[in-house]
């Protein structure tokens, strides 16, 4: 399952700014350097800032590297700032309240956002310590895993962020960090990780350290000075150890497959799998049998009131990305094998969160399954089979159940390592289908067979319900964007500790593409490329 996607999409447009500005101010006590926490969602938090001086403004999002960024409108007055950005589709609106500026950042979502008026004390910090640092995670003597730390300064205090550019995952929480001329420390539970490191006279080396992540291995960190190129991370390319892809078109499918894999081959989907039980959702809904707006409660009283099917169906729920200490109990190897009916309905009493705020749930989904299992009366496997499997013809698909069958091909990690395969009990809608190319090909085709038929189910599950930003929406466990040309595709991708998946598919019926990759290793950039581009093809390597 994808980690901290929903993060980097945020404010990753900030890369790409190239733009105009008009000013309509002079200079004024609003001169200087504001910064603040940014809230994405639950436990993840980016560092936002203007600065400004004689009445021009610029933008900063120093854990996403950017700095000095001018928006494409603004305007600083003697007690209130604005500005707006039509690439990132975002805008930031404050008052001057008792010297702290009081606003909302708005992209796709309104956000609280306050930002303080850094001192001198904070400016000499930002200038010794924020920034980006980068360095190899020594695996053994020929693997090893590039990480980048990047530590932003606010008034008073620190965030910092660490990023995994070969895993394509980017913004990781980090707390608890202590920085100065002679060492640097941090932890990152959602991770289950530490740092700690003394500073180096070596020359290329900041800090020497230790990075403890069940093993201790050695992480030395340099810091990438302003204007110094980002240091590039090769990352394996689908199926460089194995895997296969397809692209249906009007004309046909045209399949490749990778490393000696075939028809046969099956791979773990991750998330992917969360679209199987969205479609039992509107199943279910179509038929009259459900409300999105019905509780999850009254479907099984574990759950906590307040809870709607619509909510878990679209990452609104309240719940977090995984139940509470489900890493720190779980086989490293293994880790939702052992976590079962009890073990969720324990995690759901202790629940004390809202509804209302996106946060991608692992957690949702896998409770979502379970409630789909209750309302057909058979297990979560057995409703997939019933109602998804044997009508689509999906004849090599299964549900890996603790103490099932394994017959998934071997997955890898990023360093190419071979990963043992994963199994569920009650989470197993979060991530817990095995199947081969041929059949989610006949999956995706169902699908776009049905929504063009008007099938209420499909149109239900493809209805847009909140937007995300940058011409992207959440429908019920799909996501919808749009292409350059303005139309509109879902899409979905996975992620487990050997394998990487993506479907997607326009919603006119002129294109889809399904990508299984036996590597844990971002395949989303490559995926997307040949969705959208409509020259494109599997007659060559994948880039």
């Amino acid at each position: 399952m994808r980690m901290n996607k929903r993060v980097i999409g945020i404010i990753s447009t900030f890369f790409a700014l190239l733009l105009t500005a008009t000013s309509v101010a002079a200079s004024n006590d609003l001169d200087g350097v504001w910064r603040g926490e940014l809230e994405i969602q639950n436990g993840v938090s980016l560092a936002l800032g203007v600065t400004i001086k004689n009445g021009e403004l610029t933008l900063d999002s120093p854990n996403q590297g950017m700095f000095h960024k001018v928006p494409t409108t603004f305007s600083v007055t003697n007690s209130q700032v604005h500005f707006e950005d039509t690439d990132l589709s975002a805008s930031f609106q404050a008052e001057l309240e008792d010297g702290v500026l009081v606003g909302t950042f708005t992209q796709g979502k309104v956000r609280p956002l306050v930002l303080h008026k850094l001192d001198e004390q904070d400016l000499a910090r930002q200038a010794a310590f924020e920034g980006a640092y980068e360095g190899d995670l020594i695996i053994n003597r020929r693997n090893s895993l590039p990480l980048r730390v990047n530590i932003a300064v606010l008034k008073g205090s620190y965030l910092a962020t660490l990023d995994s550019p070969a895993q394509e995952a980017y913004s990781i929480p980090i707390s608890d960090i202590r920085v100065s001329e002679s060492a640097l420390s941090f932890q990152s539970p959602m991770i289950n990780a530490s740092y700690s490191g003394e500073a180096s006279d070596a020359e290329g080396v900041t800090y020497e350290g230790r990075f403890i992540q069940g093993q201790t291995r050695t992480l030395n960190l340099k810091k990438v000075t302003e204007g110094e190129a980002r240091t590039a991370s090769p990352k394996p390319k689908l199926g460089d150890n194995g895997g296969a892809a397809a692209i249906i078109t009007p004309a046909g499918v045209e399949t490749r497959y990778f490393s000696g894999h075939n028809a046969q081959t099956q791979y773990e989907i991750g998330s992917v799998t969360k679209t199987f039980v969205a479609y039992l959702l509107a199943q279910h809904v179509a038929a009259g049998k459900l409300a999105l707006d019905d509780e999850a409660s009254e479907i099984w009283a574990a759950v906590p009131a307040g809870i709607s099917l619509l909510s878990l169906a679209t990452h609104y729920s309240g719940l977090p990305r995984l139940p509470e200490g489900l890493l720190a109990q779980a086989d490293p190897n293994d880790p939702y094998a052992a976590y079962d009916a009890r073990a969720l309905a324990q995690s759901l009493a202790q629940h004390t969160g809202e509804p209302g705020e996106y946060e991608y749930s692992n957690y949702g989904f896998g409770l979502l399954g379970e409630l789909m299992a209750q309302v057909h009366d058979m297990s979560f496997s057995d409703a997939v089979q019933q109602k998804l499997f044997t009508p689509f013809a999906m004849n090599n698909s299964y549900v890996a159940l603790t103490g099932g069958p394994d017959t998934v091909t071997t997955g890898y990690n990023i360093l190419a390592e071979p990963q043992l395969p994963w199994h569920f009990q009650s989470l197993a809608g979060a991530g817990g289908i095995v199947s081969t190319l041929d059949d989610m090909v006949v999956y995706t085709q169902s699908l776009m067979q049905l929504y063009q038929q008007e099938d209420p189910a499909v149109q239900l599950m493809l209805t847009p319900v909140y937007s995300l930003g940058a011409k992207t929406e959440q429908a019920l466990g799909w996501i919808l964007s749009e292409d350059n040309e303005g139309k509109k595709f879902a899409w979905h991708n996975g992620q487990t500790a050997g394998f990487t998946s993506f479907v997607g598919f326009y919603l006119d019926g002129s294109r889809a593409v399904i990508a299984l990759n036996s590597q844990s290793v971002g395949i989303n950039e490559t995926a997307m490329s040949l969705l959208t581009d409509p020259s494109a093809s599997l007659s060559t390597p994948a880039e």
